[in-house]
């Protein structure tokens, strides 16, 4: 039996099957003996043709609830990629407590351009005024300021720290 044979011979048994002659102890029995009859290995899309034809009631299974109704239901490509989506990573359940409280390593976020230039802008506002006061308070022209001599104990302020 060649391909293009074992080919045709699956695609008869789909058309038996979707018609309804084909119960799947037949289609088992059927598919052994097509096995069985083709001469080694058969290839790949072959095989899975196959088990797509033994598992025909599950695959075409339309039900909206099936996955609730049956014990072990099969999903499509496309359920389960809706199921991924819709479920919490695995980095949720290792990080977050039964209480929702995020029990995870801290960690600083890096800041944003916007947050440096306001960082930078205030910064530069308070050394600004510091080394102003600092510069009058070294010159001695910060208000309040007085001089004590200490042989004398006597407190001179200072008129020019106005």
């Amino acid at each position: 039996m060649t391909k293009d044979e074992l080919h045709e011979a699956i695609t008869a048994l789909y058309e038996r099957t979707k018609a309804g002659a084909l119960a799947r102890e037949e289609r088992i029995a059927q598919i052994d003996a097509l096995l069985s009859s083709y001469d080694g290995t058969p290839p790949e899309n072959a095989l899975e043709r196959l088990s797509d034809l033994i598992l025909y009631e599950e695959l075409s299974d339309t039900r909206r609830n099936k996955m609730s109704a049956e014990e072990y239901p099969i999903m499509s490509e496309r359920m389960e990629k809706t199921r991924k989506t819709g479920e919490a990573s695995d980095k949720m359940a290792e990080e977050y407590d039964i209480t929702g409280t995020n029990r995870g390593v801290p960690k600083r976020r890096t800041r944003s351009p916007y947050d440096n230039l306001f960082t930078d802008r205030h910064a530069k506002a308070r050394n600004k005024t510091a080394r102003k006061r600092y510069n009058d308070f070294v010159n001695g022209k910060s208000s309040g300021q007085f001089t004590v001599n200490i042989a004398t104990g006597i407190k001179t302020v200072r008129l020019d720290a106005q």
